[in-house]
């Protein structure tokens, strides 16, 4: 579980919350993973973030280095104005290197995606389609010593019908876990889309720094 706060009052009067609960169960074939994240912030008597993402993620071990994964996700965002995105997918997952200090992992997917642009005042509101497309990534984490690690994770999701309409991912984690049951981490993430819905811009780029809780 992760939470941050950030309350201000004065010259500038902003409130945002965000959080994060993760939960995983295994036994020796079977993983199944689930993420719910969301975040909230208003400045000035006004919203100026509001979005919620929920993940539900199935693996099953083959062998020592290859498994097989299906996943769903739901995701809204209202300043990119994302009323609703929906992803099915499945793939392999192939572990390139693995031992106490060093991970490599890379995976790829086909998914179905659903999208639908919330109803505004601009020329695509209401607008959606469903697309597949391939979603491959690349987790890579390096341990420094045993209780500080770097993680990083790259997604690139081409449109199958069009390999020019491709979003990028880019996620950067440095962790340090004073105890078993605590985590600081400092997060850089980079999100690409080619063709987003009109008005919002390609980029975006974010700067975090969260306190985990391990239940």
């Amino acid at each position: 579980m992760d939470l941050g706060a950030d309350w201000r009052t004065g010259s500038i009067d902003l409130f945002s919350l965000r959080g994060a609960l993760v939960g995983q169960w295994r036994t020796e074939n079977h993983t199944w993973m689930g993420v719910v994240r969301g975040e909230y912030a208003f400045a000035a008597d006004e919203v100026i973030v509001s979005k919620v993402l929920e993940h539900v993620r199935y693996r099953y071990q083959f062998t020592e280095r290859l498994s097989g994964e299906t996943f769903l996700q739901h995701e809204f965002d209202e300043f990119r104005r994302i009323q609703f995105r929906a992803l099915l997918g499945a793939g392999p997952r192939v572990k390139l290197l693995t031992d106490k200090k060093t991970k490599l992992v890379v995976g790829v997917a086909l998914m179905l995606e659903h999208e639908r642009i919330r109803r505004d005042a601009e020329p695509d509101a209401g607008t959606f389609r469903t697309d597949p497309r391939l979603s491959s990534y690349i987790l890579g984490r390096l341990e420094f010593m045993e209780n500080v690690a770097l993680v990083q994770t790259l997604y690139v999701q081409p449109r199958v019908t069009n390999f020019a309409d491709v979003r990028l991912l880019n996620d950067t984690i440095f962790e340090v876990k004073p105890n078993e049951r605590l985590t600081v981490s400092i997060g850089f993430n980079v999100a690409f889309d080619n063709s987003p819905p009109l008005t919002v811009p390609k980029l975006d780029t974010q700067l975090r720094t969260s306190v985990g809780i391990r239940l």
